[in-house]
């Protein structure tokens, strides 16, 4: 960042709120969930500072915090710095929700986190918010009224903006944020904060797409989330059939699912639909466990008008099983389209 550019954020401040920590405190605590490859628990208070982003820097080069969720709990701070321990985070795939310490490990208490503190919270890859955490936002300024207060304005506008699309946020926050009265604080509802994407709650966008590959063209759509990621495949197969192939990355327990599960479903809604046969048994390919069948006509009109479709594992524990669903709302048409491109042929 220009030094010009730096020195105008550096000058703008927060609206006053009453300071919920003072002092910066970063506290790594092993995590609550068993497992020895768990990334530890990332708690950090107080002021947003230059900083607060060299500490987490340095304890990153100490400490494997790749997977962690970072717990804020700030009255905010710099905005420069806010957005710089955002970019640091998401570099890091790192999450974020709100909370402070608890009395037992895994359990934080609700926190909150303004101002400056809600940029660095749009950094993480996933964020999470308790029911009783707060976020708070509000115009940024000057302390004292000077000429450049109009070039500031429009500096911070086209930063945080950048920012907000690059952290994929609405940028409609910051218009909320500059419709906030001087000097005061607007506490953000989380049904917004969900709707302009600053909240995820471990769910990422959907993405679907027609692709192609070696020659083959197919319909993908692929999702996200803090339980793994669901990739499926529709490709044309012959005899004007559909080959459906599901693809699932869930981490340390994909060599668990190829061994254990012994029936498998389609997903469609809330919907398990019993898959009679797969096309072999799944196997693990590169980070996912594959498995794909042939659906049959009741199953190509149910994924036609599905709003969610996925994949079901199950395991001979009735209460178990390991899946997936992609949300496909919106995207009817075109799975509409690709079916009947492949029966229709």
């Amino acid at each position: 960042m220009r030094p010009l550019l730096r020195g105008l954020l550096a000058a703008s401040v927060f609206s006053a709120v009453s300071c919920v920590a003072t002092a910066n405190d970063i506290q790594i605590l092993p995590s609550a969930t068993a497992g020895t490859s768990s990334p530890p628990e990332v708690y950090l208070a107080g002021e947003i500072t230059d900083d607060t982003v060299i500490q987490l820097k340095s304890l990153m080069t100490s400490r494997s915090l790749a997977g962690s969720i970072v717990y804020l709990d700030s009255a905010g701070g710099d905005p420069q710095a806010g957005m710089r321990l955002g970019e640091l985070l998401r570099k890091s795939s790192m999450n974020t929700a709100i909370g402070r310490p608890g009395n037992t490990s895994g359990r934080p208490s609700p926190g909150k986190c303004m101002s400056a503190c809600v940029l660095t919270y749009a950094g993480g890859k996933f964020r999470f918010i308790d029911p009783a955490s707060q976020l708070g936002i509000h115009r940024f300024y000057r302390r004292t009224a000077q000429s450049t207060d109009l070039d500031v304005a429009q500096v911070l506008s086209a930063a945080i903006t950048a920012y907000l699309i690059k952290m994929g946020v609405a940028p409609a926050l910051f218009e909320r944020m500059v419709q906030v009265g001087r000097g005061q604080m607007e506490l953000l509802s989380h049904p917004d904060a969900a709707a302009l994407n600053l909240v995820n709650n471990g769910v990422l966008p959907a993405e679907w797409g027609i692709e192609g590959k070696q020659g083959q063209v197919y319909l993908m759509g692929r999702q996200q989330t803090w339980n793994g990621t669901g990739k499926l495949i529709m490709s044309c197969a012959p005899n004007q059939r559909v080959k459906f192939s599901a693809l699932y990355d869930a981490g340390d327990n994909n060599g668990f699912i190829t061994r254990n599960a012994t029936n498998y479903t389609l997903r469609i809604n809330k919907q398990f639909l019993p898959i009679a046969s797969l096309q072999g048994k799944p196997s693990v390919s590169g980070d996912y466990v594959l498995a794909s069948m042939t659906p049959d006509d009741s199953m190509l009109w149910a994924i036609s008008g599905g709003e969610q479709i996925g994949f079901g594992f199950h395991t001979k524990d009735s209460n178990t099983f390991y899946g997936f669903l992609v949300d496909a709302t919106g995207e009817q048409d075109l799975v509409r389209s690709w079916i009947k491109h492949c029966t229709e042929r």
